[in-house]
């Protein structure tokens, strides 16, 4: 993607134009475009909604601040997305991120009461917070591969590309990272 510039679409690189004049409309119009995503990958990274609302700010203003230095070499999302995970890594450093266990959250089978099924939308709920628990208990490397494929859907050769590696690593880990999760899983299957 590297040099290709036609990856933005001839829309948003009008935009990108206009809020590299300093014009707050454009740059307010391509924050409303990225921001679910950022909040995404900051939420899912960080595992707090008010600490990645308060990230999604800094990444922002980072992304405002280096817009004049954006020459359409890679796609506006890519570099967006490269801005994000730095100060994610940078967060997670500066905090020293540690999570809760998955059982600690749970508790063990014999504490579901089984008697009572829940309704769907509580169960859904439940199945949303149990998954999202097991993608915050991977590394930060294998988390990062999980959410660019899933939760953004981007290609091995995009990710690999945002992590500057080959896509073959980025095969590696994403396996990994599904093994992992299929094994803190598999004692809750019957939940799922």
């Amino acid at each position: 993607m590297k040099g290709q510039s036609t990856h933005t679409d001839p829309d948003e690189r009008e935009l990108v134009r206009e809020a590299q004049l300093g014009d707050s409309r454009a740059f307010k119009v391509l924050y409303e475009r990225h921001r679910d995503r950022v909040y995404n990958l900051a939420f899912y990274s960080l595992g707090d909604a008010l600490w990645a609302e308060d990230v999604l700010q800094v990444i922002f203003f980072k992304i405002h601040r280096g817009l004049p230095g954006f020459r359409f070499e890679s796609n506006l999302a890519t570099w967006i997305y490269r801005i994000t995970l730095n100060e994610l890594q940078n967060q997670q450093r500066r905090r020293g991120v540690h999570w809760v266990p998955l059982d600690a959250v749970l508790g063990s089978e014999e504490e579901f009461d089984s008697d009572s099924p829940p309704d769907l939308r509580t169960l859904d709920n439940q199945r949303r917070e149990i998954v999202q628990q097991v993608v915050l208990e991977l590394s930060p490397k294998l988390r990062t591969v999980v959410l660019l494929k899933y939760f953004e859907g981007l290609s091995y050769e995009e990710i690999a590309e945002l992590l500057d590696c080959a896509s073959g690593t980025v095969a590696s880990r994403l396996n990994r990272a599904l093994k992992e999760m299929e094994a803190r899983l598999r004692p809750l299957r019957r939940l799922l």
